[in-house]
């Protein structure tokens, strides 16, 4: 037992007695270096061989190059793991058949903790050392198989980590024992000099090693090794056990403490007694479970020797080391080239190091790995033009690792090099390193490459300057210029169609595509992007590419949505999750949760869709998606709508200030201001976006800008545009308004409210009905009860026979819908309109929300000063709110408008 660590042997020997009994459990063993983590370490160790119980132990390193999962690998490659059945191939993400980086490495993980679970029979330990100095990956790995093991039926397991602090994140919430090693007391310190002695020693001599070591573990015994007790660090005790050693002795301490916290045998040269004589020295120690290693006997021990070298003497170790190592160690052998580039050709070897490195992270699926490489060998690359090709593949590391702001920075210093070099393939490449971009700052930075790449390209009949063409109609499709876009995504797929066959043809038409897709979202051009998403499928799966796969479903749900097909809807929701399981990272699983978050709105089962909605929030902020948020702002804001709860939500100010200037803010928000009876600002907002509903462009947008323009208007009474709008939308009538951004309804509805407002009562209540259909034809009750309100206000305008009762039939239903959902302003317009029908409420359907708030105090006899108080807005929104309720109920003064308000109950 370690000395002074009584309780905390017990707490892990008990937990030993757990797994052999079937009780898995996870312990965290946390403390400063030197406190005796590996101490208390071996004490388990020792009594799981006593009983019998195998033990797996591996070590991470904070040496460069050290790879992922490595302290997993040991682990698994130890005699132990063999005779369990278990191999370290399963941590080979490059070998899985995945077909991206993030799904391979989660599936590696998830196959090594089954692999570990399934070895487990009726007893094992599994102890990961310095869990601080980890890679992602290896922490990974560590908390899913610490879920597994604490699990309710979970494997015969124990699992212990140690490490200092600060803690990986997260890691103390998934391990529910963790022992913290505190400094050694008095008593410890005696029985330690009892135990080196063999008598009872003074007090003195007590207290001046607690003085001196401060109960420092390892401090202690250093100084227990030494003559001169008063020595107060670590290190220059070490160094004189070093000077005491044979030259050959010292050369080996010198290749170990560059070479690493664990050390084959076979990279250490010299005599076979000089490795005996430092393990001898207690600055080495064997590997009980490795043969072929030795490791130091503590990181401080090798910072110590490793410190104590010449400049001269460590480059020439590394230099010793990056030859002898081989070629598949290619980040080991990296970080002994850099470490040794102190010359211009050591600086190139360095450079091509790196460079092999940041390809072979790419080969394990490790794209942030790949990037720092990239990274480093920029730092050891002299020449522009190859600067240029490190930054390009820099960028491409970046975009797959979902870091599209980075990415675009790195793309404009190639194109930097490509101008100053002459380089015209550099400057094409840069252009599409990142594709797909967004009516932003994005749009913007990547339209300024495209444009410097076609002025140093000229033109050109290929495969790459169709992908400059399809680049370009993408950012003009962002930034609005529809017809330009639409003019060269033609252009762009065209030419790529003529050199599918050249080596970057496939590339060349999926982008092409992805720029159609974009630029055809009026209502009239559905089929084509549907061409559009069954080609870049068939594409994906045939060339096996992944991206390609993502976009084509994207498209085919969107597309789907707008038609109304549920069915689709819920096959590409489907077959993105598989997608999304197999490729990894953000885009793809960021996308199919807000397809599953507005289809779970569709038929009105919002607490799921506010769960999804937070999902989908989480995934994008890992990534550097600048439209992330706004979309998330406005999902939210529709499920608030719904639910007449837009009065207590509070918009994020930054994202409304950053979307201020857009068409789609201005419809958008605008409606959901006029909701919570903000009329001022509503209006304001309403004013921007009145010139553009004159002639909406037909993109992507139509259907958001042609249905809130429609409501806005509507409020405000714009007959002018009021006609034009229901001009638009009559012959798309059929579509709806839906997709991931959430589910307004079908266009049918908002055709009837503003057929309604022209008085145009036949087709009022024809547009009415064809919305009732199209939201029953779903299941889409919240629809359904909004549809049916319209429809009511129609029947109810047109006053026809039999047109009152029918009317009353479909608010019952209506009613009963909102109520189930609680869906409270469609509740209380409904209510409101049944009243009136049934004479108890006369022309009170006809007010908002807002309107009917205000006349209800006013006819209390309040002024106008004090209604504005109440409902917190101005006089001049007041005095617009009573002079509408005047002019819809044809009432002429205030004293009518109470006497109104009496009959009316309100």
């Amino acid at each position: 037992m370690p000395p002074g660590r009584a309780h905390e042997t017990a707490v892990l020997v008990s937990a030993l007695d757990d797994a052999c009994a079937g009780h898995g459990g996870a312990v965290l063993v946390v403390g400063e270096a030197g406190i005796g983590k590996s101490t208390l370490l071996g004490a388990l160790l020792d009594a799981a061989e006593s009983r019998g119980v195998p033990a797996l132990l591996g070590r991470a390193s904070t040496d460069l190059g050290t790879p992922e999962f490595w302290p997993w690998s040991r682990l698994l490659a130890s005699p132990a793991a063999r005779e369990r059945g278990l191999d370290p191939a399963v941590l080979d993400v490059g070998a899985l058949p995945e077909t991206t980086d993030a799904r391979a490495r989660f599936r590696a993980v998830a196959d090594a903790a089954d692999a570990l679970a399934a070895a487990a029979g009726d007893g094992l330990v599994v102890a990961v050392e310095d869990v601080h100095a980890a890679d992602d990956a290896s922490l990974a790995l560590l908390r899913h198989v610490a879920r597994e093991v604490v699990a309710p039926r979970g494997p015969a397991l124990l699992l212990v980590a140690t490490t200092r602090e600060p803690l990986p994140d997260g890691l103390d919430a998934e391990v529910p024992t963790v022992l913290h090693l505190g400094r050694l007391g008095r008593d410890t310190v005696r029985e330690l000099l009892r135990r080196r002695d063999g008598t009872e020693p003074d007090d003195d001599t007590v207290d001046v090693l607690l003085r001196v070591s401060a109960g420092h573990p390892l401090h202690l015994r250093e100084l227990l090794r030494a003559v001169d007790v008063r020595e107060r660090a670590v290190a220059p005790l070490v160094q004189r056990r070093v000077a005491a050693l044979t030259d050959a002795a010292r050369d080996l301490v010198a290749t170990a403490a560059v070479a690493g916290d664990e050390v084959e045998r076979g990279l250490l040269t010299g005599p076979g007694p000089a490795l005996a004589e430092v393990l001898g020295a207690g600055l080495l120690v064997e590997d009980p479970r490795d043969a072929g290693r030795v490791r130091w006997s503590h990181a401080l021990v090798r910072a110590a020797c490793r410190d104590a070298l010449s400049a001269t003497r460590r480059l020439a170790e590394h230099r010793r080391l990056a030859d002898a190592l081989p070629a598949d160690r290619a980040g080991e052998v990296a970080g002994h080239r850099l470490a040794a580039a102190d010359s211009p050709a050591a600086r190139s070897a360095a450079a091509t190091a790196c460079r092999v490195a940041a390809e072979a992270a790419a080969v394990r699926r490790a794209p942030d790995e790949a990037a720092d490489w990239y990274r480093r060998a920029l730092e050891v690359t002299d020449d522009p033009v190859a600067r240029g090709e490190v930054r390009l593949a820099l960028a491409g590391a970046l975009v797959r690792a979902d870091r599209v702001v980075d990415a675009l920075a790195e793309a404009g210093g190639v194109l930097d090099v490509a101008e100053a070099e002459g380089r015209p393939d550099l400057a094409a490449a840069a252009a599409v390193a990142v594709r797909g971009v967004g009516p932003d700052q994005t749009a913007a930075r990547t339209g300024a490459l495209v444009r410097r790449a076609r002025a140093l390209l000229g033109t050109e009949d290929s495969a790459r300057y169709a992908r400059l063409l399809a680049q370009e109609a993408l950012v003009a499709a962002a930034g609005g210029r529809l017809p330009e876009a639409a003019e060269v995504s033609a252009r762009a797929l065209a030419m790529a169609d003529r050199h599918e066959d050249d080596p970057d043809g496939v590339d060349a038409v999926l982008h092409a595509l992805h720029a159609r897709h974009e630029v055809c979202g009026g209502p009239e051009l559905v089929a084509e992007r549907l061409a559009a998403g069954r080609r870049t499928i068939a594409l994906g799966e045939a060339t096996g590419r992944p991206e390609a796969l993502v976009w084509g479903h994207v498209w085919r749900i969107e597309d789907a949505f707008e038609l109304g097909a549920i069915d689709v809807v819920d096959a590409g929701i489907e077959a993105l999750g598989a997608v999304a399981d197999e490729l990894g990272g953000t885009l793809a699983r960021w996308h199919q949760l807000r397809a599953r978050a507005a289809r779970a709105q569709l038929v009105g089962r919002f607490d799921e869709a506010f769960a999804l909605a937070r999902r989908f929030r989480d995934v994008a902020r890992r990534s550097q998606d600048p439209t992330a948020d706004g979309l998330y702002e406005a999902f939210i804001s529709l499920l608030h709508r719904d639910l007449g709860t837009l009065a207590t939500w509070t918009p994020d100010p930054e994202v409304w200030a950053r979307s201020r200037g857009m068409p789609i803010f201005w419809a958008t928000a605008g409606v959901v201001h006029l909701e919570r009876g903000d009329d001022e600002v509503a209006r304001q907002l309403y004013e921007e976006l009145r010139p553009l509903l004159f002639a909406v462009p037909h993109g992507g947008r139509w259907r958001a800008i042609v249905c809130c323009g429609s409501e806005l208007a509507a409020a405000f009474d714009d007959s002018e545009v009021l006609g034009i709008l229901l001009d638009e939308m009559r012959p798309h009538s059929a579509l709806r308004g839906d997709g991931s951004t959430g589910c307004p309804g079908p266009v049918a509805r908002f055709a009837a409210l503003v057929a309604r407002h022209l008085d145009e009562r036949e087709e009022a209540v024809r547009l009415a009905e064809q919305a009732v259909t199209s939201d029953r034809r779903l299941g889409a009750l919240p629809g359904q009860a909004r549809s049916g309100l319209e429809l009511g206000r129609a029947l109810a305008l047109r006053g026809g026979p039999g047109d009152r009762d029918r009317a009353r039939g479909v608010l019952d239903e209506a009613l009963r819908t909102a109520r189930r959902l609680a869906m409270r302003s469609i509740e209380r317009d409904v209510s409101a309109l049944v009243a009136e029908l049934s004479g108890t409420g006369p022309g009170a359907a006809t007010l908002t929300v807002r309107e009917r708030e205000t006349v209800a105090l006013v006819a209390t006899g309040l002024a106008n000063r004090d209604v504005a108080a109440r409902l917190v807005i101005s006089e001049r929104t007041v005095e617009s709110h009573v002079r509408n309720a005047l002019a819809k109920l044809g009432l002429q003064n205030r004293t009518q408008l109470a006497a109104w308000a009496a009959d009316a109950r309100l």
